[in-house]
């Protein structure tokens, strides 16, 4: 199944159920910085659109189920090299991609200024496209856990923290190489590694805030994996996904409809 198939189906499965809840939905833009280990070095920097849905249970004080969703499209500046003949390049990769998490939050009232802080816990699915050609591109899926604080009040003229640590428990990458030039497809699996994400927020208003984040994914070497470029005669090759980090910093506006 495609990527923007998956994508349009996740939504119309989990929006409904979030529609007759307590909703926040945001849009905003955010800067990716992608970074490949390997030389000649391969980044791809830019901006992108977000477009997102929450949903968090009202509960003054104990367990708190929440869910969070992510759309984010667009396209960002690339530079590396050619696959085949390792020469110098540059241009633009298409992304897009859909984030979904389902949270566990332990709420614990404070006394001054009316905030909750919250223990969060969570598990989520990300799945994204990276278009690098009309012939070229990689599908992800990335399974990952996450855990840390938060501190949110709901009134206008206040603050919102949050912190913690990232964790990616399972990476697939579809790299498409039958579509150029090899004779197998094999999936290749970079390794997780742990990053740190934070948050801060100001509401404008009691149903209206404004957030600015920091958030993205550490991945080590994927498994090596012999193929043959059958296409152009290059012959065997062993392929695989470099050491890669990708940074996030973004901003949205947000509106919350109690």
């Amino acid at each position: 199944m495609r990527l923007r198939q998956t994508i349009l189906i996740m939504s119309l499965l989990l929006l409904p159920g979030a529609a007759n809840a307590q909703l926040a939905l945001s849009a905003g833009l955010e800067y990716l910085d992608w970074e490949e280990n390997v030389s000649p070095p391969v980044t791809e920097k830019g901006w992108l659109f977000t477009f997102g849905v929450g949903y968090t249970q009202e509960r003054y004080e104990g367990l708190v189920l929440a869910y969070r969703g992510k759309l984010w499209l667009g396209s960002v500046d690339y530079t590396g090299a050619t696959l085949f003949t390792n020469l110098p390049i540059s241009g633009t990769t298409g992304y897009t991609g859909l984030t979904n998490e389902a949270q566990v939050r332990w709420r614990n009232p404070m006394q001054a200024g009316d905030y909750s802080l919250d223990l969060v816990a969570g598990l989520g699915i990300d799945v994204w496209q990276r278009e690098l050609s009309s012939v070229q591109r990689e599908d992800y899926l990335v399974t990952y856990v996450r855990a840390g604080i938060a501190a949110d009040s709901a009134y206008e003229g206040t603050w919102m923290y949050a912190f913690g640590i990232k964790y990616p428990l399972w990476v697939g990458e579809d790299a498409h190489l039958n579509r150029i030039g090899f004779d197998t497809n094999p999936e290749l699996n970079p390794a997780g590694k742990i990053s740190l994400y934070t948050h801060v927020g100001y509401r404008l208003r009691d149903d209206w805030a404004i957030v600015g984040y920091v958030d993205g994914y550490r991945f080590g070497q994927s498994n090596q994996e012999q193929v043959n470029e059958v296409a152009n005669g290059y012959g065997p090759m062993t392929v695989y996904q470099p050491a890669s980090d990708m940074l996030l910093i973004g901003i949205r506006l947000e509106r919350s409809f109690p």
